[in-house]
């Protein structure tokens, strides 16, 4: 139990504490000021007994807000995040992640009524040419884009909770990163991938991957009982992501995730080949046995990181461009294109909620599309292609 009401003690020692304010009637969320960094639990417990003079003097939340800082109200707007756990935990993580790495080195210590649109156009460009605190690289515009967005929803709630009056990020476009077509292989040089992986024990889990457009967090739990060899198909649904490195379960990355991937001989001929493979390697006297349709040697499932790093490996050693588990994905979505597959019924086999956003995404397709239909409306208008 603390000393004292509201004052706690961090991973590192220093003391912090926290005042709740009540429930927001804009944002229907329990308000709260917290504040860090004090040497002993008594300065804490003083400057919280300050903000609560403030509170029932009727100064809050304009009082006490006046020195709020930038780490004040990412730790108030993270933690109410978590308490209503509206977004993924995967969200969650990547949003404490990039406020730790990216907006509180630079402007956690400022006052939030001291943002402006200039300072947070600084911010940006100083990220832009060097915002990587650890080597000092420049970013991505993606970079960039993904650092905005725990600081842009941290301002939003100081505008609903009256602590600034409007939100200064807003003035401030996004950096716009040149449109990039996603890393895929050509049909030839994934023929290439699995000829020169045939012998290799992980030849199969390449080839699943490839043939049903599968993310790799849905293959890593993809077990035996949701597979149906005879039917030949395979339910979607359950998931793995990552926080970090811990592997988590996940809701899957839109509504349309839970779904049935038809597999044709080829990718049932795969799966006999692994399930053969099994059941000669859970002969071993320290196989640790488990459902999963793709194990490890000694059993278990993959880690999905662990395998991406494997195929850019030996994607390179192949002489082939370097993909993830990832990149196979973007293969296989390209080449269902270029065989002339509808995009809405791709779009449906790789889980994409929107069929609109999926046909953009692999627009790079359609030249080869646009050529056949060029032919078959002059083969209409002419009588000849």
């Amino acid at each position: 139990m603390p000393k004292f009401d509201g004052v706690y003690q961090d991973a590192r020692g220093r003391w912090y504490f926290k005042v709740w304010l009540g429930r927001d009637p804009m944002t229907e969320r329990q308000a709260q000021i917290t504040r860090r960094g004090f040497a002993t639990a008594t300065d804490a417990a003083r400057a919280r007994r300050e903000v609560l003079d403030d509170v029932e003097r009727g100064r809050s939340p304009t009082g006490a807000s006046a020195s709020l800082s930038v780490d004040d109200l990412l730790d108030l707007y993270l933690d109410g995040l978590d308490a209503d756990g509206r977004l993924s935990a995967k969200t969650r993580f990547g949003y404490r992640k990039n406020a730790a790495v990216y907006v509180r080195p630079w402007l956690g210590k400022k006052r939030v009524r001291e943002l402006s649109p200039e300072t947070i156009l600084a911010w940006q460009r100083r990220l832009t040419v060097g915002g990587g605190v650890k080597d000092g690289k420049a970013l991505s515009a993606n970079t960039v884009r993904l650092a905005r967005s725990p600081l842009a929803g941290a301002l939003k709630l100081a505008v609903a909770q009256g602590v600034v009056r409007s939100n200064p990020i807003t003035s401030v476009s996004r950096p716009l990163d040149g449109r990039r077509i996603p890393g895929h292989w050509s049909p030839e040089q994934a023929r290439a991938f699995l000829c020169s992986q045939e012998a290799d024990r992980l030849y199969p889990l390449w080839a699943f991957l490839l043939g049903s457009g599968l993310r790799i967090g849905e293959l890593v739990w993809l077990r035996w009982d949701n597979v149906d060899l005879k039917r030949q198909h395979a339910r979607v649904v359950e998931f793995a992501t990552t926080l970090g490195w811990n592997l988590v379960e996940s809701r899957g990355k839109s509504a349309t995730a839970i779904r049935t991937v038809d597999l044709d001989n080829g990718l049932v001929t795969v799966l006999d080949q692994q399930r053969e493979m099994q059941r000669f390697e859970s002969r071993r006297s320290d196989y640790v046995s488990s459902d999963c349709v793709f194990t490890k040697p000694a059993g278990g499932h993959y880690h999905p990181q662990s395998l991406s790093k494997t195929l850019a490996r030996l994607s390179v050693r192949a002489g082939l461009p370097r993909l993830t588990a990832h990149g196979l994905r973007h293969t296989s979505a390209t080449l269902m294109l270029d065989s002339g597959v509808p995009a809405k019924v791709a779009a449906e086999r790789l889980g994409h909620a929107d069929p609109t956003l999926f046909t953009n995404l692999y627009s790079h397709v359609t030249p080869t599309m646009q050529r056949d239909a060029a032919n078959r409306l002059g083969q209409a208008l002419f009588g000849k292609a």
